[in-house]
């Protein structure tokens, strides 16, 4: 794994930029220019081949559960299983990822949490473009870590409704006009059935999850080149689990809503402006109760977060080669725990067996207030060279942090390549939601710090090819302590289980090379391929383990074939090598009154790894253009050869006299899954 140096690419950056003056100027004005490495997205219309990927594509490649979340964690650097949406950036957790939609931070936008988020609450429908930067993003986003994704909404058109349906469940969407074309609407709204947490549970346990969702928006032009808008966005869930034996039943629920209003505009042609006003309220609860391994079991769980808003940007060309950007935001908010919870288990300790009841009630109600500031200046020194250094500056009352972080990104153009570089500083703080009540800690640390450096290529080849290749590095100080389930992350009842522990690692890093190929010759077939070497890793007492979603070595290929304007077919293919867990120990330890009793020990922390992954999607879609219509079909196979890849072992323990037997059962993901879909528009 190579150690990156990127104040040495920079200065190398630099130094090509110096023998690059007599290039063309840049065809594209100064603010469009892409600063940052790192970048992926979804448009309407396809922007740089190498990066972006059209919706309409998005829309043929195969994915389960129409979820948009779940449809771009095949770019490279990302990391998810088939049972939940949330996908890792990096080698770093979906905390630490900030998102946006129309200018809005969304907070945990995934229904069924219970299984770590099985869909994203997002109707892609609804989403015109999407950007993903994975590394060395800009000052303007602050308070996360590791990456950002932003979403904007479609701009409605005139009047048009889609209805849709599918195994997992059923939608509309409609969208219109007012006011002669200067007002416009876009409304969806979504309820499913999903029975992804069943099918990867054993088949005598009875789970029904269910999920809704709906997304407004209204938008009204007052004078030409300036647009306000009010949307809003609910989403809500439920879990119900029942099983007969040895285990309590669980009802859980989750909301999520947001309102917020925005206005876009420019001043004149030098000044450009947007303002976001929001309030946001969540809502989490689980309730537990009956047995478990014979003892009585009780579980409340509940919280609530509320949070109001600000956010103000500018930009403000200072002639053709030079701009500033600026921008604040303030939020403040509070919120609410009541967590009870009774469990009663045994132990050994000095040849004795002891029964304790673990009773836990926590209450707390934090509350706080952040604000946020940032400028970054962009240059044009050279035809070819831009160069933008920035500094942002953060502060949050509960966690009393104070945070400055400076980054500078530059971008040169060398005949039809073009050369990336990003280094900056990124806190993150403790939200108000994500005390640790369920473990009795509610203090609030101080803010992680990450320090990132990167450097991308990205180079057509020709023949409709397009070369991206990027390296980088992520450094972690500051890590927060955490409780983490290192053998079952899917359990319902993760704070019952004899494998949750306390880590708090001292340092962090994340290193890799990132490789991507795309191929658009005709409009017939396209392509896209990618490999990633990668290793994140955490100092754990003294030693450098693997984070839970390592992945040495990955690789991803899809294809699509569109031989007319009524048929699309297309096939992914996805693999990368396992992910570390923890193995379980199981051995037999005699008691003072002589009798021998069965105990366990989690092995070392991630000493483990599971065997490689791999899977082949298939989709083939049917356009029907009616009269004033249009149906689309569609047919999906999710692991179309069933292959069965594994979250991780159960096992079951057999004690013959002395012997003590552990054998290994496979914890499987999903297996060959068919689904069938059909959307219309009028």
């Amino acid at each position: 794994m190579p150690c990156l140096r990127c104040l040495v690419y920079l200065g190398f950056v630099v130094a090509c930029a110096l023998t690059a003056q007599t290039l063309p100027e840049p065809p594209v004005k100064l603010a469009q220019v892409v600063v940052t490495p790192s970048q992926f997205g979804i448009a309407d219309a396809r922007i740089e081949s190498s990066v972006t990927l059209t919706s309409a594509e998005l829309e043929t490649l195969p994915q389960l559960g129409d979820d948009l979340f779940r449809a771009i964690a095949h770019l490279p650097g990302l990391a998810t299983n088939d049972v939940t949406a949330s996908f890792w950036v990096r080698g770093a957790p979906n905390t630490q990822l900030l998102a946006r939609l129309d200018g809005v931070q969304l907070i945990e936008p995934f229904h069924l949490k219970d299984v770590d988020g099985a869909l994203s609450i997002i109707d892609p429908r609804t989403i015109s473009r999407l950007d993903l930067t994975t590394g060395g993003f800009a000052a303007d986003f602050g308070d996360r870590s590791a990456a950002v994704l932003t979403m904007a909404t479609r701009t409605p058109g005139p009047r048009r409704t889609g209805l849709e349906l599918s195994l997992t469940g059923v939608g509309a969407h409609s969208e219109g006009v007012f006011a002669g074309r200067r007002g416009r609407w876009l409304a969806s709204a979504r309820r499913g059935y999903p029975d992804i947490a069943l099918k990867v549970a054993n088949r005598d346990e009875d789970i029904t999850p269910r999920y809704y969702d709906a997304t407004a928006k209204v938008e009204y032009d007052p004078a030409p080149g300036h647009t306000v808008s009010l949307h809003a966005l609910h989403a809500g869930d439920t879990l119900r689990y029942h099983r007969n034996n040895n285990n309590p039943d669980l009802t859980s629920g989750y909301n999520s809503d947001y309102v917020w209003g925005r206005w876009q505009g420019a001043v004149n042609s030098t000044l450009t402006g947007e303002a976001v006003a929001s309030f946001t309220r969540l809502t989490w609860a689980r309730d537990g109760g009956g047995t478990m391994d014979g003892f009585p079991f009780f579980l409340r769980d509940h919280r609530s977060l509320d949070l109001l808003a600000v956010r103000n940007d500018w930009s403000l060309a200072l002639g053709e080669r030079a701009l500033v950007r600026s921008g604040v935001e303030a939020t403040t908010g509070s919120a609410r725990y009541a967590y009870t919870f009774s469990h009663q288990f045994t132990t050994v300790s000095a040849g004795r067996q002891f029964t304790f009841t673990d009773v836990r009630n926590a209450a707390p109600r934090p509350d706080g207030d952040s604000f946020g500031a940032f400028v970054a200046a962009r240059w044009q020194p050279l035809a070819a060279f831009v160069l933008e250094p920035g500094v942002r500056f953060d502060r949050h009352s509960a966690t009393h942090d104070a945070d400055v972080s400076p980054r500078f990104n530059a971008v040169l153009t060398l005949g039809r390549a073009t050369v990336r570089a990003a280094w900056g500083v990124y806190a993150q703080s403790q939200g108000l939601h994500e005390l640790a009540a369920n473990a009795l800690d509610t203090r609030f640390y101080r803010s992680e710090q990450a320090e990132h450096r990167v450097l991308s290529l990205n180079a057509p080849l020709g023949h409709g090819l397009a070369l991206r290749l990027e390296a980088y590095e992520r450094r972690l100080t500051h890590v927060r302590p955490r409780w983490e389930n290192l053998d079952n992350a899917y359990d319902l009842f993760p704070e019952a289980q004899d494998d949750r522990v306390r880590l708090a690692p001292a340092l962090g890093r994340a290193r890799g090379v990132e490789l991507l190929l795309s191929g658009h010759a005709s409009s017939a077939l396209t392509w896209n391929a990618s490999y990633t070497l990668a290793r994140a890793e955490e100092l754990l007492a003294g030693r450098w383990l693997p984070r839970a979603r390592d992945q040495r070595h990955a690789l991803y290929g899809d294809l699509t074939w569109t031989p007319n304007p009524r048929w699309q077919f297309s096939t992914a293919w996805q693999f990368h090598t396992g992910w570390p867990t923890t193995d379980v120990a199981y051995s037999l330890t005699t008691l003072t009154n002589t009798r021998r009793v069965l105990v366990s020990a989690n092995g070392p922390v991630y000493g483990l790894r599971l065997p490689d992954y791999h899977r082949l999607d298939l989709r083939a879609t049917r356009r029907v253009h009616l009269a004033h219509s249009e149906l689309r079909l569609f047919l999906d196979l999710f692991n179309a050869y069933d292959r069965v890849n594994l979250l991780g072992y159960d096992h079951n323990v057999i004690v013959s006299g002395l012997l003590v037997t552990d054998t290994k059962k496979p914890r499987k993901q999903l297996p060959l899954l068919p689904s069938l879909g059909a959307s219309w528009e009028f």
